[in-house]
């Protein structure tokens, strides 16, 4: 999601400490994408993926982290960014979360979560904390 012509306008940002945190993170998401139009079926995966990022940060980071809306064009198409960064611990060798079949205990996990998102993106790196960027893209209105 670096496009040089993608514009962003930030519409929430919250710490993730606890569970708590964790809802509240939700209602946000899907509050934004409800705003937006986004049908029902993408309502629940926003909510799905942004609880499962978020959770993440509190069961495994071992350190608060953060949790930003971005509403955000690129051309003709609209969508939300939503950012979840901590500055925990890390993992190495991410791209293993990344594959299916490598699901957590409570949920879908990393590679569960990316499949209910347009664009994905992970960074991570031990002692260095994680960073994932998810998009939804509203569908383009047909030309008149």
């Amino acid at each position: 999601m670096n496009n040089d012509n993608s514009n962003f306008v930030e519409l929430a940002r919250l710490p993730i400490v606890k569970m708590q945190d964790v809802l509240m993170a939700r209602f946000i998401g899907r509050n934004e994408a409800g705003k937006m139009g986004f049908p029902p079926t993408v309502l629940t995966r926003v909510a799905t993926a942004i609880s499962e990022i978020t959770r993440n940060v509190v069961q495994h980071a071992g350190a608060p982290g953060e949790f930003q809306v971005d509403q955000v064009t690129a051309g003709t198409r609209a969508g939300l960014r939503f950012i979840v960064s901590d500055h925990g611990q890390g993992m190495a060798q991410s791209e293993q979360y990344l594959d299916d079949g490598k699901f957590g205990p409570l949920g879908a996990g990393l590679a569960g979560t990316r499949r209910l998102v347009d664009e994905f993106h992970l960074e991570s790196s031990p002692g260095a904390g994680t960073t994932v960027i998810m998009v939804f893209w509203k569908q383009a209105a047909a030309p008149s």
